[in-house]
């Protein structure tokens, strides 16, 4: 009886999420960011939900379920970093979302695509767990937040990356001058040679951000090892143990 009633607080919550989703979905399939008020309502508190409060609450207690752990308490400090850049990122391009800055363009598209891929493994580390996240939406709906975050981010992403850097009339002037900043070229390469540049720009934001973990008393591994010395979800090593 409490399995059922609990499975059916769960369904409002996976309810809600599969909207996200398929919001996030469609928007972008129709190249059309425009929503009701209602949908702009619930995607915003999306937005706040699982990008900044379940992260918050997941790094809280990640620990709090006895012996099933998603990261490495040695190194979940790791996770927490690229966490907040991540996070960071997508509020900024939020907030400017009409900036023709390309500086700040590529810097918020690169923290974005971060987010894409940490959720993208995350979403797969807690892969054996999401029914535990529907089934007890207020003990760990955090569960769930990866898959959410990253159909977020990527919508984010997606239509950051659409807003020309500069007015196309001003273009050809800088053309004939020969005067096209590097952010610029970037930023008005075809999307499959600009993602190719925003993943080197990221290999070096990761290096950057390893060296202040290494600073701080990490390993130069320790994003790795924060998955796998993990116990009991996807990318854990076998019997693995937490040092405390």
């Amino acid at each position: 009886m409490i399995f059922f009633f609990l499975l059916l607080l769960g369904i409002p919550y996976i309810l809600y999420i599969l909207y996200v989703i398929v919001t996030a979905i469609r928007t972008m399939k129709r190249n059309d960011n425009q929503l009701s008020g209602y949908g702009q309502a619930s995607m915003l508190t999306a937005d706040f939900v699982f990008t900044l409060i379940a992260p918050a609450i997941g790094f809280c207690r990640f620990d709090a379920y006895g012996f099933d752990m998603p990261f490495s308490k040695r190194h979940v400090i790791s996770i927490i970093l690229l966490v907040m850049v991540s996070s960071a990122s997508f509020w900024c391009a939020r907030l400017t979302s009409g900036t023709r800055n390309p500086f700040l363009r590529i810097l918020f598209s690169v923290g974005m695509l971060q987010g894409i891929i940490l959720c993208f493994a995350c979403s797969i580390h807690f892969l054996n767990y999401f029914v535990l996240g529907i089934v007890f939406p207020f003990q760990g709906f955090e569960l769930l937040c990866p898959l959410v975050a990253f159909f977020l981010l990527l919508r984010e992403f997606y239509f950051y990356n659409q807003t020309a850097a500069v007015p196309a009339e001003l273009l050809p002037y800088r053309e004939e001058l020969g005067f096209i900043p590097l952010p610029l070229q970037v930023v008005q390469l075809p999307l499959l040679p600009r993602l190719a540049v925003y993943s080197a720009l990221l290999a070096i934001a990761v290096a950057l951000q390893v060296a202040l973990l290494y600073s701080l008393g990490q390993d130069a591994d320790s994003i790795i090892k924060a998955f796998r010395e993990s116990s009991g979800f996807i990318f854990s090593k076998p019997y693995s143990s937490f040092d405390l």
